[in-house]
């Protein structure tokens, strides 16, 4: 979970550097290339980190390595990888723009087919007409190995040979299942592409039922041409969930890893019961030296705007290993108003927020946790993730591995079923 501001410290804080002194001859200016942006994550850490207390002392020898490896040793033990170093870069990698899961091809020790996950709107991917759910079983000619699986990524003009995932029953009344060839494509260059975080959105009549599904993959308030330009996105879809009479929802957040704390709150007070509003949402405790920084959060009717609050009192969320952070946060914090019933694989739990620190000349971000993140009841007690009331790993049901939206889809199908009630755990 990402806080939503962005801070740049000063170069360096109050630090114990008498190792860099020998003899009493100050050899400062002649390290400080080497461990001057370890010192400055040192120095950062031990002022805004959550568990700075936990961290291990200042060793000298330990600033002369990348930040990323100096890290890793800095933090506390219960830092289960929430804090890291990301690059800071002027736009995106180049890329075709789709995800994938690789899958060994039978009777071939080194060939793979790739599985689509995901697919980037207006991306060189969806341009060639891949969706989640196909195969790629060849790329340009040749068999997907280890060696060639970059190329899956980032590059230049390449053919595609598509498949889908067939399953046929024998004469001995057994369902086998195999990925057959329906054609090839034609894929354009990488490029650098912006993903929304708005995916896919629909409203699905069902059983008597007026069904709002939203594939939201990420807590992101807007670009930097305009700050809100994501949640005026989001406002705009509940609006329209409003107008349709949507009285029940599907929240898929099985690839959302977190964002803003502040796109939490908007989704949360739009879901939320009506009676509920300006009641407490979270509370954020930050370490000893920052209580200043404590809040509460609520929710907010002034954040709706143009969206609309649903009035729901039951939400299903679809997860996997992959849903984290803010993510989690909005499980946990509807879960004292609402029945909130989780569909999928349990979560990643990662119960703290995270608050983003550039280094002030070199092009890098310490993503660090900085506070506890507690619903009403303050309970923040999900650190191995939340485990669904109906579980089932997308992966192991290929045969409805399918685009978001399809009601056939794995985890979208249960989702309808329990409604019904018609689904068993």
């Amino acid at each position: 979970m990402k806080r939503g501001k962005l801070l740049i410290l000063p170069l360096l804080g109050t630090l114990i550097l008498t190792n860099l002194f020998s003899c009493g001859v100050d050899r400062w200016p002649e390290y400080y290339p080497e461990t001057g942006r370890d010192i400055w994550i040192d120095s950062v850490m031990r002022q805004e980190y959550l568990w700075y207390k936990d961290m291990p002392s200042p060793a000298a020898p330990d600033y002369f390595q990348e930040p990323a490896e100096f890290l890793k040793k800095a933090v506390a033990s219960m830092d289960k990888g929430f804090s890291n170093i990301d690059s800071l870069l002027d736009e995106p990698i180049p890329s075709y723009g789709f995800d994938y899961s690789l899958y060994k091809v039978l009777d071939n020790d080194t060939a793979y087919n790739a599985l689509i996950s995901y697919v980037v709107p207006g991306s060189p991917a969806e341009e060639a007409g891949l969706k989640r759910g196909h195969w790629i079983m060849m790329l340009d000619g040749d068999y997907i190995t280890k060696k060639v699986e970059p190329e899956l990524q980032q590059g230049g003009v390449r053919t595609l040979q598509i498949g889908v995932y067939k399953e046929i029953v024998g004469e001995d009344g057994k369902t086998t299942g195999s990925v057959v060839p329906i054609g090839d494509t034609t894929i354009s260059a990488s490029r650098s592409l912006t993903d929304k975080p708005v995916h896919y959105f629909d409203v699905i009549p069902w059983d008597g039922k007026t069904v709002g599904y939203l594939m939201y993959n990420e807590f992101k308030a807007g670009s930097t041409a305009d700050s809100q330009a994501y949640n005026d996105d989001l406002r705009k879809v509940f609006r329209k969930f409003q107008t349709d009479g949507v009285n029940e929802f599907v929240l898929d957040l099985r690839y959302n890893t977190g964002g803003s704390l502040d796109c939490v709150q908007l989704l949360c007070t739009m879901l939320a019961p009506a009676d509920k509003m300006n009641q407490l949402l979270a509370l954020l405790r930050y370490n000893d030296k920052r209580v200043e920084s404590n809040q509460d959060l609520t929710f907010n009717p002034e954040l709706i705007q143009s969206g609309a609050n649903l009035n729901l009192s039951t939400v299903y969320v679809l997860t996997t290993n992959a849903t984290r952070g803010a993510a989690e946060m909005v499980i946990n914090c509807l879960n004292p108003y609402m029945k909130v019933i989780l569909i999928g694989t349990q979560t990643a739990g990662e119960y703290v927020a995270t608050e983003p620190f550039v280094h002030p000349t070199d092009r890098f971000i310490l993503n660090l946790a900085v506070c506890n993140v507690f619903n009403v009841q303050e309970k923040s007690d999900y650190v191995n993730g939340f485990k669904p009331a109906y579980e089932y790993n997308e992966d192991s049901y290929l045969s409805t591995y399918l685009p978001f939206g399809n009601t056939n889809e794995t985890l979208l199908s249960v989702a309808l079923k329990t409604m019904s009630g018609v689904t068993e755990k």
